[in-house]
């Protein structure tokens, strides 16, 4: 099966602090990562220097808010970050103190990005989002 360009997934790389319940923290490349064939979500991927990822799966839709005012009341929170950092904090878990603080420039490409594409990718996966509902509510 040939894949088109706009069915590749979309990844931004940048660089986030890692805040720790101490006040400590320490600088970790990170990507962005948008999926077409899971239109709804971004996944935020911490790349450890011993080649270990770690990542968190969210609706995309809090960086994109979570740039102007605090959203997000369950696992995922993200609001402007502190001053004097230019971008946002993401707070991993409710019981969690870790925070990630990304730069708004890459935070603002990868929404920017994902923003123009998102449309068309839900209608192309509608068929199969309805199909899920049907089997899930017929119980069958």
């Amino acid at each position: 099966m040939t894949r088109r360009p706009d069915d590749a997934q979309l990844t931004v790389g940048t660089t986030g602090f890692v805040v720790l319940a101490e006040g400590e923290g320490t600088l970790v490349p990170a990507e962005l990562v948008y999926r077409p064939a899971d239109c709804l979500a971004a996944r935020l991927v911490l790349l450890g220097s011993d080649g270990l990822a770690v990542g968190w799966t969210f609706a995309w839709e809090l960086l994109a808010r979570g740039l102007m005012s605090p959203v997000g009341d369950g696992d995922i929170a993200v609001r402007p970050a502190p001053s004097p950092v230019d971008g946002i904090e993401v707070s991993l878990g409710p019981r969690s103190a870790a925070r990630v603080w990304l730069p708004g420039d890459g935070v603002t490409e990868f929404v920017r990005k994902v923003h123009g594409r998102v449309a068309l990718d839900a209608r192309r996966i509608a068929p199969a989002l309805d199909r899920e509902l049907a089997t899930i509510t017929n119980g069958t």
